[in-house]
């Protein structure tokens, strides 16, 4: 900590950048509520006032991690107060998730100016402070993620390691399902340690891990009968689900890439919205430059495999989410965010594969942050004026 805090010291114009950017995150708070933001909070009205988890009178199969993140700090004197504190909460999230962000790329040993210059281009991307306080899965999903990353990527597991990684696998399911795709790299961990435990013939260990694991996931397996039985006979309204149940894998595969519009959504999505992430112009689509960026920090891990195992675990992790949001038919630049320190490490590494030096590439994260951080000040000027 005393080094962190000596570093942004040292090198205030990213210290005043980034605390410009969670300033201009701020505005959010006086904002009403917006699309899903509306949803959820009937959906948590409906648990404190009728007891029951529903939505416009039907019982609902929405992911129940914001709704009762919502009816828990819900106050009847004024609702307004409760979703502000929500936010508050979001933003104390993404602080946590920021945190293992740092001890992650920590643990890969990088120069402490590429750690700080990758959180800096994190923090004050357009979409990272639009989306930190809204009452959205974003905040949790980022928070959670990355505490799943920072364990799922150690070289020796411990018991509490794998804890860790089953209870943040757990948030992610129950905040936006398309996570659960991360079970095949839950179940290829669990599957190395349990036959390291069956040779060391440690069976004490291995029935303590399967007791934890099973409580775990009760959870998730409590949620999921509830989906499967609504969904199999009951008209639950909007539903995550509807998109497997009215259209066949091909039609949103081909929605997922983003060579048609998914019928649920106004604009194309998928591959070329990838670019959206990057770039702060509303519902620009661009078919070149995403495939370009993809494949640009998709080298820089293929490169760099060997030299870390941790490198493997977060490449895995991103194509799997990546994999799980095409064969779903989605992808919007605020489902790539979760994932954005790790495209932006693949950009590091593949800038480190073609020879380029360190100080080039901190010398271009400030520059690009300055850009970043003017146009949100415009927006917070543009914003604040109207209310």
């Amino acid at each position: 900590m005393g080094l962190t805090i000596k570093f942004l010291k040292e090198n205030q114009l990213i210290s005043i950048l980034i605390l410009l950017s969670l300033i201009s995150s701020l505005r959010i708070l006086f904002l009403p509520l917006f699309g899903d933001e509306i949803t959820y909070s009937k959906i948590a009205r409906n648990i404190i006032f009728f007891g029951e988890y529903s939505l416009n009178n039907k019982p609902s199969t929405i992911t129940p991690s914001i709704p009762i993140l919502i009816a828990v700090f819900y106050t009847k004197f004024n609702p307004i107060v409760g979703f502000v504190l929500v936010k508050l909460v979001n933003l104390l999230f993404i602080v946590i998730g920021l945190r293992y962000v740092f001890l992650f790329f920590k643990k890969l040993k990088l120069n402490r100016e590429i750690v700080w210059s990758l959180i800096l281009l994190t923090v004050v991307n357009t979409n990272f402070v639009v989306w930190s306080l809204k009452l959205y899965p974003e905040p949790l999903l980022f928070c959670f993620f990355w505490i799943f990353i920072y364990f799922v990527s150690k070289i020796k597991y411990r018991e509490k390691d794998l804890i860790f990684v089953l209870l943040a696998f757990m948030a992610l399911v129950l905040t936006r399902y398309v996570y659960a795709v991360l079970g095949l790299l839950v179940a290829y961990i669990l599957f190395g340690y349990f036959k390291n435990l069956i040779v060391n013939k440690d069976y004490k260990k291995v029935s303590r891990i399967v007791i934890l694991g099973s409580l775990c996931a009760l959870p998730l397996l409590f949620w999921f009968k509830y989906i499967y039985i609504l969904e199999k006979d009951v008209d639950t309204g909007l539903s995550y689900f509807t998109r497997f149940k009215n259209n066949e894998l091909l039609y949103n595969l081909k929605a997922g890439i983003g060579l048609i519009k998914h019928e649920e959504v106004g604009k194309v999505n998928g591959i070329p919205a990838f670019i959206s992430l990057f770039i702060p112009i509303t519902g620009i689509r661009n078919w070149i430059i995403s495939c370009f960026l993809i494949l640009t920090f998709t080298t820089g891990y293929l490169v760099n495999l060997k030299k870390h195992s941790s490198f493997n675990k977060l490449f895995a992790a991103i194509m799997l989410v990546m994999t799980g949001l095409v064969l779903a038919g989605t992808g919007f630049s605020r489902y790539w965010l979760i994932m954005l320190p790790g495209f932006l490490l693949g950009f590091y590494l593949f800038f480190n594969y073609l020879k380029l030096k360190d100080s080039l590439f901190v010398l271009l994260a400030k520059l690009i942050a300055i850009i970043y951080v003017i146009n949100e000040l415009r927006l917070d000027y543009v914003v604040l004026s109207k209310l």
